[in-house]
């Protein structure tokens, strides 16, 4: 961790999919929200299209939704109740990216500066934040979307936004995502990034520095990556 430090002044981490086991249950609350409306067997165009809301915001994903499946209800309505869908989801069923607890408090006993950036709302983010208590490895650096406008990554505003509160350049900081609009915030932001691999992303891995498939592997990993 000595050698990770005298190259990465912090480190900055997407939240869905990236230090929780979410995006399976966004998923199936998107395909039961869906089956709700009448779509019991979706297409392979279809699953496609859930595929490609990973990482956007529940608002962008709701008018995605809403223009590909001509769903009448407003972009508000539908915010709600994917939110009512999925809180008792968020309340009992998520769990840490294995690793990702032990390799946190190490960047912390290591007094290397950390925090969250992240598209979800600020709703769901907050709930998260009680079930999970991620201020024990990132204190008040936890930031989603609405801190910046609610520009969406790819756009950087939310890389740039949190490396600032860190007092860190970004250039100086290396970012976990798991989304390809994630690996574009990161590059668009002059920041390094290591993805974790998935079955949606592992096409895209080129955009990356490095991959892994959990954080049992990321000192290994970032000092291999940053030599």
């Amino acid at each position: 961790m000595k050698i990770i430090k005298n190259k990465i002044k912090a480190v900055i981490f997407d939240m869905d999919g990236t230090i929780i086991d979410t995006e399976k249950i966004w998923k199936n609350i998107t395909k039961e929200f869906l089956q709700k409306r009448g779509f019991l067997n979706l297409t392979k165009q279809q699953e496609d299209i859930l595929d490609s809301l990973s990482g956007i915001g529940l608002k962008e994903a709701c008018l995605i939704l809403k223009s590909e499946f001509k769903i009448t209800s407003s972009i508000e309505e539908m915010t709600k109740e994917k939110i009512e869908l999925i809180r008792p989801h968020m309340s009992n069923n998520v769990e840490f990216i294995k690793g990702f607890q032990e390799f946190a408090y190490q960047l912390k006993n290591h007094s290397i500066p950390a925090g969250i950036a992240t598209n979800a709302d600020s709703d769901t983010l907050a709930t998260l934040n009680r079930k999970m208590n991620f201020e024990n490895f990132f204190g008040t650096n936890i930031f989603c979307a609405e801190h910046v406008g609610n520009k969406l990554k790819p756009d950087p505003a939310v890389f740039l936004h949190t490396a600032d509160k860190l007092n860190v350049k970004p250039q100086d900081c290396l970012v976990f995502e798991d989304s390809i609009h994630g690996f574009q915030a990161a590059q668009k932001a002059n920041m390094k990034c290591i993805a974790i691999k998935n079955a949606i992303n592992k096409d895209k891995l080129h955009l990356v520095l490095g991959y892994i498939d959990n954080y049992t592997q990321a000192e290994e990993t970032i000092k291999k990556l940053i030599k």
